[in-house]
């Protein structure tokens, strides 16, 4: 069997606890999927793909690394396939008005809360330009970790009758991880193509991907969602 991203951090307690209480089986894909990129913005990724992390988080406290960089072409497969499949696209903007209000007890958590890295409208809460936003896509602004949080996502959701979401970005322990278990929730579908995902932590990127794929999702390799997106039918021709 091939090795998980979490292998190396389970004990062999884990691994029989796995076994013996039928952890991570295969939630399955729906009919109607949406594709949604949570948090991929240059204060997330940073300018460069060559820029180290601890360079990075010079100049952005929520950079994560190369790691963010490494996600984007397989995100940006899976976008383009989603365009050709007319599949709704979702983003978020995760962003603050300049006083930092909008924060909430958030700026009292960390300790670079009130730097001015996530302000609305700036460069660096821009999602990253191979993965731009066009205008038929659906921009969600959340200011708490998940993105049904206090926004319209549910109700973008219902009125496309979509029942399967396709959960890509950052970070897996926090915005990723809570708008996961939300959908969870809320009952739909949930896959999070592996290499699409990322985070700061190693060891919190790993095992959180572990217990979401034991509870909430399906994790799987970015191959496997996009044959399952190609063999969507092929949208209806636009009236003239």
């Amino acid at each position: 069997m091939t090795e998980r991203i979490w292998d190396k951090f389970l004990t062999e307690r884990d691994k029989e606890v796995y076994q013996l209480a039928g952890y991570g089986k295969r939630g399955g894909f729906g009919t109607r999927p949406a594709l949604f990129i949570i948090d991929v913005q240059y204060n997330f990724c940073g300018d460069s793909p060559d820029e180290p992390l601890q360079e990075g988080l010079r100049k952005y406290r929520t950079h994560c690394g190369p790691e963010g960089w490494k996600a984007v072409p397989h995100i940006e497969r899976l976008m383009h396939i989603a365009r050709a499949k007319d599949i709704p696209i979702f983003y978020t903007q995760s962003e603050r008005r300049p006083d930092m209000v909008d924060s909430g007890v958030q700026t009292g958590k960390s300790h670079r809360g009130q730097e001015k890295t996530s302000t609305e409208g700036t460069h660096a809460t821009q999602t990253v330009s191979p993965l731009a936003p066009r205008p038929q896509d659906i921009l969600i602004g959340k200011r708490k970790p998940s993105a049904f949080f206090g926004t319209l996502f549910m109700s973008h959701l219902n009125y496309l009758d979509v029942d399967t979401l396709i959960m890509t970005g950052c970070t897996s322990s926090g915005c990723l991880r809570a708008t996961t278990v939300d959908a969870y929730s809320y009952n739909f579908k949930t896959v999070i193509p592996e290499e699409t995902a990322f985070d700061r932590f190693e060891a919190s990127h790993a095992v959180n991907m572990f217990d979401m794929n034991c509870k909430y999702a399906d994790v799987i390799p970015t191959d496997e969602v996009a044959a399952y997106l190609e063999g969507l039918p092929d949208p209806a021709p636009k009236a003239e």
